[in-house]
């Protein structure tokens, strides 16, 4: 069942990385759109996105039983078709945020880029989640996931910001602003999720 699970985002994936890198070679042909380390640095969001979800649930995988360790209470509500569900999903918007950010005029898409920094913000702060997983379950072998989301998410989140500040596509109060949503959506997100395994628990409770 779980093998089944690993293919099945696997593919996406895969079907997510091609498109995005196949995207960045074409477009970083196009004299109408920012720097080459601009374009380069919008699509590493699906990029190191794709490689987390690698890391949890295909190699080394075994995410999900981590996950059900970690939220024991929800047991059985934890099924192969919620996993892939809350990665898959996300994983398509991350290449759609990215191809949204260029207004094709030579820069960024004012608001485009402001979402795919508030995107980008949230996907980071998913390393307090592992981290805080890891301290209270007392894993010596860590988290899957975790080592994606610290040498990539967060170097890519100093990085986008350092470069976005520096060249002026984005200003100090957009910046502050978009850290602020991600901050927030990470835990909204976190709380949809549980609300949904509570529905799902109850239903499964013999009457």
């Amino acid at each position: 069942m779980m093998k089944n699970l690993a293919a099945k985002l696997g593919v996406v994936i895969v079907l997510v990385e091609i498109a995005a890198i196949s995207a960045l070679l074409f477009l970083l042909r196009r004299p109408e759109l920012p720097a080459g380390t601009g374009v380069i640095l919008v699509f590493l969001l699906p990029v190191t996105f794709g490689l987390h979800v690698w890391e949890e649930f295909v190699f080394p995988g075994k995410g999900a039983d981590w996950f059900r360790a970690y939220h024991s209470e929800y047991g059985p509500a934890f099924k192969d078709s919620y996993f892939f569900k809350i990665n898959a999903i996300p994983l398509v918007l991350a290449l759609l945020v990215t191809l949204g950010t260029f207004d094709f005029a030579g820069g960024f898409s004012f608001w485009g880029i402001r979402a795919w920094l508030a995107f980008l913000c949230m996907q980071g702060f998913n390393v307090i989640f592992h981290i805080r997983g890891v301290i209270q379950l007392k894993t010596k072998q860590g988290a899957p996931g975790i080592v994606t989301a610290c040498l990539l998410y967060v170097p890519l989140v100093v990085t986008s910001f350092a470069y976005l500040l520096k060249t002026g596509s984005v200003d100090v109060i957009s910046a502050i602003i978009c850290l602020a949503v991600g901050s927030l959506l990470q835990p909204a997100l976190d709380l949809i999720k549980k609300q949904s395994m509570r529905k799902e628990k109850s239903l499964q409770a013999p009457l």
